[in-house]
């Protein structure tokens, strides 16, 4: 990154004035963690040395002015979005499923980000009227293994559906994105999600979030079984203050992802009491649940036992079906739209917003999304 001149922008340096005395360092880190920058990285874009910058973001200095300003021209912000304000209040921290797989920078970015997007879509409801936030929770242990929680999760699973005011027996497929959008969940799909995290959930600020990697290898039904999944954890799991991605956790937000998808007294008696990948495929379209899930679904509810789903999983890795399996790309990914649409009733360009919560474009943009043109 070559260094600029924020000298010769008259109105960065006098906003760099103005933020100057309110200055926060750890609003400079949330902005350097959000882009995926190394302190290093940034010190020597700002010409000073990585130990004076990391005073500055502990708090116990402050940068000057031309250097706010130029931090500001850097990550592509307006300077007062270093000045001090309230920590966000972290409800649900990110949940990610993969927490060892995931590096340490990427972790720190996701949660960045879904605090971005908490910004972006609070900004939004000052403009437009959103349905309320989901706040329907069905605490469950996060230590309890999944044989003694399994009853409890399955509860939990036809709660949130009543919640979301959902049928208890009919196929959600298609209408997943709206559903949850409708019931107060904001959803977002990031291009930049690193590649070992498929979805990850918080609630901050009282809105529940969702996350999807918005990745060239992703599926419209692994996306189904991510939303259900991150449902899970905003049901089961809200205020854990327990370390996220376990695996008793992990297993409860699996099991919750099958029953909510396929709740276990319409499901069982279409499914076969035997291996039938034909009649699976034809369920799948239906219910939305890939093949492995609906096994594995099987499995869970009685219908085949534990030696023919592990014959069950061992064909799927034969056939070559662990990422992509039949079916799985003739359906469009699941479209969160409510950000997208808000913006365009509010008349707010991504430029208008990021200004007005204090982000970079690209960023606002991503959360946004890119919609498809209509003709309806």
């Amino acid at each position: 990154m070559t260094r600029a001149s924020p000298e010769a922008h008259d109105d960065l340096m006098a906003a760099a004035r103005r933020t100057a005395p309110v200055f926060a360092g750890a609003q400079l880190v949330a902005m350097r963690e959000l882009l995926g920058q190394s302190q290093a990285d940034l010190a020597e874009s700002l010409g000073i040395s990585q130990s004076a910058l990391s005073q500055a973001e502990r708090g116990e200095t402050t940068l000057s002015t031309a250097n706010i300003a130029l931090a500001a021209l850097l990550l592509e912000v307006e300077p007062e979005a270093f000045a001090d304000r309230p920590a966000f209040d972290v409800i649900l921290a990110p949940q990610f499923r993969h927490l060892k797989r995931t590096p340490r920078r990427e972790q720190l970015r996701a949660e960045r980000f879904v605090q971005a997007t908490a910004q972006v879509a609070r900004g939004l409801r000052e403009e437009v009227v959103f349905p309320d936030p989901f706040e329907y929770a069905h605490h469950i242990d996060p230590d309890l293994e999944i044989e003694s929680a399994a009853e409890q999760v399955e509860l939990a699973a036809a709660r949130a559906r009543e919640a979301l005011k959902l049928a208890p027996d009919r196929p959600i497929s298609e209408d997943l994105v709206d559903d949850l959008e409708s019931g107060g969940i904001t959803i977002v799909r990031d291009p930049e999600t690193d590649r070992d995290i498929d979805a990850y959930s918080a609630i901050v600020d009282d809105l529940p979030i969702i996350v999807l990697d918005g990745g060239e290898e992703s599926v419209w039904d692994r996306d189904n079984f991510n939303l259900a999944h991150e449902l899970g954890h905003l049901v089961m799991h809200r205020g854990s203050e327990r370390r996220p991605g376990t695996r008793t956790v992990e297993a409860q937000a699996n099991r919750f992802a099958g029953a909510f998808l396929g709740p276990a007294p319409a499901l069982e008696s279409e499914l076969p009491s035997e291996l039938d990948w034909a009649c699976y495929l034809d369920l799948k379209r239906t219910w939305g649940l890939s093949m492995a899930a609906l096994a594995r679904r099987a499995k869970d509810i009685g219908r085949i036992d534990e030696a023919t789903y592990t014959r069950a999983m061992k064909q799927r890795s034969a056939f070559g079906w662990r990422r992509v399996e039949p079916g799985s790309t003739d359906r469009a990914l699941p479209t969160p739209t409510h950000l997208s649409r808000a913006s365009d009733l509010a008349g707010l360009s991504p430029d208008d917003i990021a200004r007005r919560v204090l982000l970079p474009c690209d960023v606002v943009s991503r959360i946004l999304g890119t919609q498809r043109p209509t003709l309806v």
